[in-house]
């Protein structure tokens, strides 16, 4: 039998942080390479609006990591919007690509609205979120040896 664990609050709203900021330089780096290289991103609907959700995305990232809840309220309301509209292209086009991004996007709203309650306890604690990153630490401890 499986022992709970306190949920950490701290670490719960930047795991959350840290995925929005990381699909929004996913959509930036996507929407150059269908800018520049691949016609077939382009087709995909890639181009100079997913760099601006991608940049809007690491706003709210970013002020997620610095506890606005506004941020978090936005974010919320962006990927579900995001999520709905992938819903609809699915029900039109039944491609893997879209199921893929529809995963993505569905995941991304299911963390932000598990971590609106934490972002609550939060600020009422006065405490910020975490701003680990294990992959940062990686590259940092392989540098030092």
């Amino acid at each position: 039998m499986r022992i709970k664990r306190p949920i950490n609050h701290a670490k719960r709203v930047g795991r959350t942080a840290n995925l929005v900021i990381f699909l929004g330089i996913l959509s930036i780096i996507l929407s150059t390479l269908a800018l520049t290289i691949s016609q077939e991103l382009a087709k995909r609907g890639y181009g100079l609006g997913y760099i601006a959700i991608g940049l809007v995305m690491i706003g709210f990232g970013y002020g997620i990591r610095y506890r606005y809840k506004y941020c978090l309220y936005l974010a919320i309301m962006l990927f579900t919007v995001i999520t709905g509209n992938l819903i609809l292209k699915f029900s039109i086009h039944h491609t893997t690509y879209l199921i893929l991004r529809l995963t993505l996007c569905g995941l991304a709203s299911f963390r932000l609205i598990q971590s609106a309650s934490s972002m609550r306890v939060l600020i009422a604690t006065n405490t910020f979120p975490e701003k680990y990153n294990r992959y940062m630490e990686f590259f940092l401890r392989r540098r030092r040896i």
